[in-house]
């Protein structure tokens, strides 16, 4: 969203990759001490630090991690909110829900291509919230990023 936040509104602090090397910790940490990066969908973040985007359904290999998009409607979420992570551990990480369940509702500014395809909108708070299902699933795999196969 920093390229639109930073077009809409300009600001150093939207300017795209200006988030202060947080991105770089986060990954750093992972490939060192195992664990799991959660980042939203289409995150340039992702090419600007050499992630493989996530291609298909499933895990992918990724240097020597794993690569999935996931969709916390799944989980709970209202809205689709496509999600894409990083695992780095001992084994292959274990199989997510992979459905894709349309959600009731959408996040964010109206849908320009008219009211028709206008879902209730969820703002910041809702929006940024992480169901408790996938939270749950994400602490799990962050523990068995330390169990050896």
């Amino acid at each position: 969203m920093a390229a639109i936040n930073f077009k809409r509104w300009g600001g150093e602090h939207n300017r795209p990759g200006n988030d202060h090397g947080c991105f770089a910790s986060a990954l750093a940490s992972v490939r060192a001490n195992r664990g799991v990066l959660e980042h939203p969908k289409a995150s340039r973040a992702w090419a600007a630090h050499g992630l493989t985007k996530p291609a298909a359904i499933g895990w992918q290999p990724c240097g020597k991690g794993w690569v999935c998009e996931v969709w916390q409607s799944a989980y709970g979420h209202r809205a689709n909110k496509a999600t894409w992570l990083y695992f780095v551990g001992e084994q292959k990480p274990f199989d997510l829900d992979w459905s894709r369940p349309q959600g009731t509702h959408q996040i964010g500014f109206q849908d320009q291509r008219g009211k028709a395809a206008n879902k209730p909108t969820r703002y910041k708070r809702e929006a940024n919230a992480t169901p408790k299902a996938f939270k749950d699933v994400l602490i799990q795999l962050a523990r068995f990023s330390r169990i050896k196969p």
